[in-house]
């Protein structure tokens, strides 16, 4: 009775996190801190029932090899206590993998979540852009934030659909659909452009990978309507795609000729240009978060980037960010924090070609990586908690959600 319990709510706050995730103020945070409670009554009543595969010892131990090294790097940038904030959220999420893993029956319920989610995300975008009357939403977040996560719901729906059309649940797979098309627009209307890019990338991924399931007809019924969608979308003033790209255009112009460097990607630039400039400074173990404002001020007294620069925290691209603020060593954590999910989601779909009531589980967790190494390169996802968040928990409910597959495959 006990394990059933743990088990129901385990996987309802999993869905939870999604459903919750940018809908309301900190939704996020609310599911996470409940199953992570959940997690250790669990391990303390049963704390020696709790074996790992090979596999699961890889995104253990990763998880571990990361916040261990953030904190080091901590230590090393003055032992700042509130910059073990962000990284220790990985450590926290290792008691919720031991109970998911031992969790068999529910793990369907995170297609439920997500697609609630993104709804709920577009509907709050839309309140917040044409009742509030702000320029971009963002329900409670920055918007690059919001809009980011919201394109991750939409994908991730995207990706249910294939379960619910294996498993011919045609009630799901309409608001699946649906759902992923609300996951794109709370996107759009938080004129969030560095989301848009994993759009047509990550969207030729699942279509190729679910090519066998929706038959060539369908295949290319999908790429002639998702062009006609954008299209619309583009045209569509009130979007603001056509603008934002335009802008964009603008800004890079205006950055080559040397007008205007301190428009939004022309900052970008230059935040880019900085950190680089670190990271030839000390190009191991990087200057680190406090170090970097002395070196911002010499770089800028040196004419080397705009003085705009000292304004921001971090250099909006994830992967120079690092290289800048922890070398090497933190660069290359980085890369297998992405890397090893990644490569061991992409091995569970190889392994289950056809087997869409596991596939489409690993599929999921695989676009969350694929995700947010899209989205590094114009905003440092890491920096915000709702951004380590969204990444260790769904890696984390998507890799049981797996395993659970499995278990009930061989128990048929």
């Amino acid at each position: 009775m006990l394990n059933t319990v743990f088990c129901t709510l385990g996987w309802f706050f999993a869905a939870l996190t999604f459903a919750l995730s940018i809908s309301i103020f900190n939704g996020y945070g609310i599911a996470t801190t409940l199953i992570f409670l959940l997690s250790l009554g669990a391990f303390f009543l049963k704390p020696k029932c709790y074996e790992l595969s090979r596999d699961d010892k890889s995104i253990f131990w990763v998880f571990v090899l990361y916040a261990v090294g953030m904190f080091g790097f901590a230590y090393l940038d003055g032992w700042h206590v509130r910059e073990l904030d962000r990284p220790s959220r990985f450590i926290l999420v290792l008691p919720v993998m031991l109970m998911l893993l031992k969790s068999v029956g529910r793990e369907q319920w995170l297609w439920f979540g997500t697609v609630v989610g993104a709804i709920t995300a577009l509907c709050l975008a839309i309140y917040e852009r044409k009742v509030l009357g702000l320029v971009r939403a963002q329900g409670g977040e920055h918007p690059i934030m919001f809009g980011n996560t919201g394109m991750l719901l939409g994908l991730i729906s995207f990706v249910s659909a294939t379960y619910f059309l294996a498993n011919k649940r045609y009630i799901w797979l309409a608001l699946a659909i649906f759902g992923g098309l609300c996951g794109i627009g709370a996107s759009v209307l938080s004129a969030s452009r560095g989301g848009w890019v994993a759009l047509p990338l990550i969207g030729f991924f699942l279509l190729w990978q679910s090519r066998f399931l929706l038959g060539r007809k369908l295949v290319w019924g999908v790429c002639i309507a998702s062009v006609i969608l954008v299209a619309v979308a583009v045209i569509v003033p009130q979007t603001g795609i056509k603008d934002r790209i335009a802008e964009a255009i603008g800004d890079v112009v205006k950055y080559h000729d040397g007008t205007d460097k301190t428009t939004s990607v022309g900052l970008r630039f230059e935040m880019w240009k900085g950190s680089l400039s670190m990271f030839k400074e000390s190009p191991f173990v990087g200057v680190g978060e406090y170090g970097s404002a002395a070196v911002k001020e010499r770089l800028i007294a040196d004419g080397v980037v705009s003085p705009e620069v000292r304004h921001f925290s971090h250099a909006h691209n994830e992967f120079i960010n690092a290289l800048g603020l922890t070398g090497i060593i933190g660069f290359a954590l980085l890369l297998a924090l992405y890397l090893v999910p990644l490569r061991l989601f992409l091995r569970k779909m190889r392994q289950y070609p056809d087997n869409w009531s596991i596939r489409s589980y690993a599929m999921a967790g695989a676009l969350v990586p694929m995700c947010y190494m899209d989205f590094g390169l114009s905003q440092v996802m890491f920096s915000h908690n709702i951004g380590v968040m969204m990444y260790a928990f769904p890696i984390v409910y998507f890799w049981a959600a797996v395993r659970s597959a499995e278990r009930k495959e061989l128990a048929k």
